[in-house]
């Protein structure tokens, strides 16, 4: 006899003596997710989709109440039978107080109450934001929806939100999940775990669900905390939303459009549930921004702060997102349905580049354009299941494909002509050397945002002069796969002690091929000049750097048309100006091998977790995981021009204690506790031992087959008050002691006299991060008249971080203190609203303060890398000019706050770009 027939035999009488109640919660608007019902003291909640299931030992009559912010409490008398109860869909009405159904049915209110609902009732630390909020804030991709969340904050790319970080602390740390899996990542930039979240258009989510402190059946490599995209679901009734928008961005001088619609229906009556959304953002987005390098490496320690090159970048990218979703239900009945989500999502960024570099130490500048069209998609389906076999037992199950892809589209690769010319440079120290005037040795020197080249009058820059060196063609195919299976097993014991068991198992493949052709130009004959090859007026896009008064105009000159750039790496174009091949690489040789790897990562995942209700107060849920990971890959070991091939293994396991206390203060106070383990994977990129030397960037990457992945205790501690009406207040304290903690160390190496920033991972054994978080929203819906309109939401995260970097000193090792890299100290997000009948505005600020960009361990702190504090202020509206139609008003960075990073203090600044205002004016129709 089997042991899954033996213990179906042994619990079969247990499952016979308890009566299950099925129902769902909903109002006119939909779904009531974390609504409370209570039953002759046992208790359940909805979930998000409003359904919830209460098992009970006896029959006969008893009384149902429920409960939900902003409705009135409603109560049901029930004749249980022995067996399943189906109650079907309960309607609740708004409350007839202060909030009243004009507030319950507003903009973003509804939403509002929905996340309150969600978060009053986990039980763990957790954050929520709801679909009708995301599409009311001016937010167009993933990250820019979540930023407003207590704790989070995003890093942006062309002034669009790319990254997300939770509680300050690195990007990686955190867990990008859809529908509870990791999402597969794929960009140019594969050298970590990163997902990149403006593929990935708001439109398509119905809740985002951020777990601080995570629970034994959610994927433990989540140190910062797991972001969990819920897409939308099939509806409990017929559904169509359209939404249709245009827009301008100002940098890039170009005008933008985005729609979406929405469609979902039930079907043979009732069983057959479905719903569809397409969504499409094409807009143009610019940068204009300045770059500096210093010659940190130099052993001259006051040399050290010397400018060795300043760089002149403009950006423009047309970029279009394309985004389809899919959810399909079919419900065999009142215990069994199955499910089906398919996503699916483009991101086509067609960047356009021009840079203008001065170098000082070489006397002479170049001038590189670059031009190509970057593609990454992301497609994810899953086929899941439920089943009710009893009062007590259910199980679900989901088998799922998810796969992200980079790579060049039309042409397949990436083209940049470099031009040279030697010029002469006045105004540098009496040491030969640029510096800025706090480090020069005769005070001689620029200022912050006024750093000139100072070229001499007896050579200027000119499109004649100008020589073509090199070029190279970029090819590169990024891709990630997951094929996964899960499942999870609950048992509810009685009223109060709540049993789960389940698994996952996760199949990974990672393939990345990033080879580059290197053609010299003037080897085998004269090189040909810009002049020559045919020059367009520079695209200022109203100006290059006006934010700092355009103090390069007197430098900056015609460059190559971009359309004629293809035309130098292909075969005619190499035949024709006599390029000499420095440069081909492949799979088989020294200088390609290290570009081509691929990985396999098997997680084999297992938990076990109860959820105990000591008492009406106070609840205890805990429980162990464990995720064996098996990681292997393929790469090359290059000793000379000898190109050998390796495999390399990396496999470990991750046991992951976790316990989360709830305690019920009063029915509007909570207080909660947590301790759970967690880790971070080390980046794929990161274990392979290869070289990667990337000439376009001067910039060597080498890898770390002996790295770890990163581990740390988490303590958690949260109190809660809510409100009575739409609100909350919150704080709460977190310390992580984090182990063999990844950092990126970073040198400086000179090959043929070029100057080579050097990136190499390592583990520090040591680490901790500890902060305080506060949070407080409040819709003050008791001020009479027009002052019930406003709404505040603020909340403020500061986060505290130390480890020792060791580095040697005349042969001596010492240790430096500094912070965690790419941890923000602080975070801080504050909007005013204001909803009243057929109006809402809302003003919202976002504050990321400066953090440890790169580790430069042989230079010192005084040389290290940070990111400067950022601040954004956006603005949305809508108006209802109809009962089913809304105008709407978005404007995004309307205070154009630049992104900086500097070397050491603020005004020794490496990084400086600014993006511009942005915005959209469109209407959203709700046709049924």
């Amino acid at each position: 006899m089997s042991s899954r027939l033996l213990l179906l035999i042994l619990l079969l009488p247990v499952f016979c003596t308890a009566q299950q109640i099925r129902g769902s919660i909903l109002s006119k608007e939909g779904p009531l997710p974390s609504a409370t019902i209570v039953i002759d003291g046992a208790g359940a909640q909805t979930d998000l989709s409003g359904v919830f299931n209460i098992t009970l030992r006896k029959t006969g009559k008893v009384t149902l109440k429920i409960n939900y912010v902003g409705f009135a409490v409603k109560i049901i008398a029930v004749d249980v039978k022995p067996g399943l109860n189906q109650l079907g869909a309960i309607m609740m009405e708004p409350a007839n107080d202060v909030l009243g159904e004009v507030v319950v049915k507003g903009a973003s209110a509804g939403s509002q109450i929905r996340a309150i609902s969600i978060k009053k009732n986990a039980p763990g630390i957790m954050e929520v934001l709801a679909a009708d909020a995301i599409g009311k804030l001016p937010d167009r991709n993933a990250a820019e929806a979540v930023q407003r969340i207590q704790g989070v904050s995003i890093e942006r790319d062309q002034g669009e939100g790319r990254y997300v970080s939770v509680r300050g602390t690195p990007i990686q740390w955190s867990a990008t999940l859809l529908n509870g899996n990791r999402l597969p990542t794929a960009s140019l930039d594969y050298t970590d775990r990163r997902i990149q979240m403006d593929i990935f258009p708001s439109e398509l989510i119905e809740y985002v669900q951020l777990s601080k402190a995570i629970t034994p059946d959610m994927e433990g490599d989540a140190i910062g905390g797991s972001i969990n995209f819920i897409t939308k679901a099939a509806p409990q009734s017929r559904m169509l939303r359209i939404n249709t928008a245009g827009g301008y961005g100002d940098q890039a001088r170009k005008g933008s459009y985005n729609a979406s619609i929405v469609y979902g229906d039930r079907l043979l009556k009732g069983k057959l549930g479905f719903v569809v959304s397409a969504v499409i953002w094409d807009r143009t987005s610019a940068q204009d921004r300045y770059n500096m390098n210093y010659d940190f490496a130099n052993p001259n320690a006051r040399q050290s702060y010397s400018i060795t090159d300043l760089q002149l970048r403009d950006y423009i990218a047309h970029r279009k997102t394309t985004g389809l979703n899919a959810g399909l239900e079919y419900k065999f009945n009142d215990r069994h349905k199955m499910q089906f989500r398919g996503i699916y999502s483009s991101f086509l960024d067609g960047q356009n580049v021009r840079e203008t570099y001065f170098y000082f130490n070489n006397k002479n500048a170049t001038i590189t354009d670059r031009a190509s069209n970057y593609f990454t998609d992301l497609y994810s389906g899953e086929l899941s299941g439920q089943s009710v076999f009893s009062g007590k037992l259910t199980l679900d199950w989901a088998a799922g494909l998810d796969k992200s892809k980079f790579r060049f589209k039309d042409p397949g690769y990436y083209p940049m002509a470099t031009f040279q010319q030697a010029v002469t440079y006045d105004g540098l120290a009496a040491d030969g050397k640029k510096y800025l005037a706090m480090d020069a040795p005769d005070g001689k020197g620029d200022v912050i945002d006024a750093v000139l080249p100072h070229i001499s009058a007896n050579t200027p820059i000119t499109a004649d002069a100008m020589k073509l060196s090199q070029v190279i063609m970029l090819r590169a195919t990024n891709w990630e796969e997951n094929k996964r299976f899960s499942f999870n097993l609950k048992y509810t014991l009685s009223e109060k002690l709540l049993l789960k068991f389940g698994g996952k198992f996760i199949h990974k493949d990672k393939v990345v091929q990033s080879p580059y052709n290197v053609y010299i130009a003037g080897m085998q004959g004269a090189a040909p000049s810009m002049a020559g090859l045919g020059t367009e007026p520079f695209p200022y896009n109203g100006g290059f750097l006006s934010e700092i008064h355009s103090p390069y105009n007197n430098v900056i000159i015609d460059q190559m048309a971009l359309g004629n750039l293809q035309s130098l790496v292909t075969p005619e174009g190499i035949s024709r100006y006599k390029l000499y091949p420095f440069q081909v690489d492949s799979a088989t040789n020294a200088s390609g091998a290290t570009k081509y790897f691929n990985g396999v990562e098997n997680v084999y995942a297992l938990y076990v977790m109860g959820e105990y209700k000591v008492s009406g107060k106070l609840t205890l849920t805990g429980g162990i995981r464990n995720e064996y990971n098996r990681v292997t890959f393929n790469g090359s070991k290059i000793n000379g021009k000898q190109v050998t091939a390796l495999t390399q293994d990396n496999s470990y396991n991750a046991f992951l204690p976790m316990l989360h206390v709830k305690y019920q203060l009063t029915e509007k106070d909570i207080l909660r506790l947590a301790y759970t383990r967690s880790f971070a994977r080390a980046d794929f990129n990161n274990l392979n031992p290869g070289t990667t030397q990337d000439d376009a960037n001067k910039l060597i990457t080498r890898g770390n087959a002996a790295l770890k992945p990163t581990f740390a205790n988490n303590f958690d501690l949260m109190a809660e008050h809510y409100f009575g009406g739409i609100g909350m207040v919150n704080i709460g304290a977190f310390y992580k002691k984090l182990t063999d903690l990844v950092y990126t160390n970073q040198s400086s190496e000179n090959i043929n006299g070029i100057q080579y920033t050097v990136s190499e991972p390592q583990n520090l054994q040591g680490a901790w991060l500890a902060g305080i978080e506060a949070g407080f929203v409040k819709r003050f819906t008791g001020l009479p008249g027009f002052w019930k309109g406003f709404g505040v939401d603020v909340n403020y995260t500061y986060t505290d971080s130390r480890v020792k970097i060791p580095r040697f000193v005349n042969s001596e090792k010492v240790e430096d203190n500094s912070v965690i890299p790419k941890q923000a100290k602080h975070i801080f997000n504050a909007s005013l609203l204001y909803e009243y009948g057929k109006v809402m505005a809302r003003i919202a600020g976002n504050y990321k303060g400066k953090y440890l960009d790169v580790i430069r361990q042989a230079a010192g702190p005084d040389h290290y890398r940070w990111y400067a504090e950022n601040f954004t202020v956006d603005f949305s509206a809508s108006c209802a000019i109809a009962p089913k139609i809304r105008a709407f008003l978005e404007l995004n960075n309307i205070t154009n706050a630049p992104v900086r990073y500097y070397h050491g203090t603020f005004d020794r600044v490496e990084q400086a770009e600014w993006y511009s205002l942005r915005g959209q004016i469109g209407v959203s129709v709700k046709i049924f």
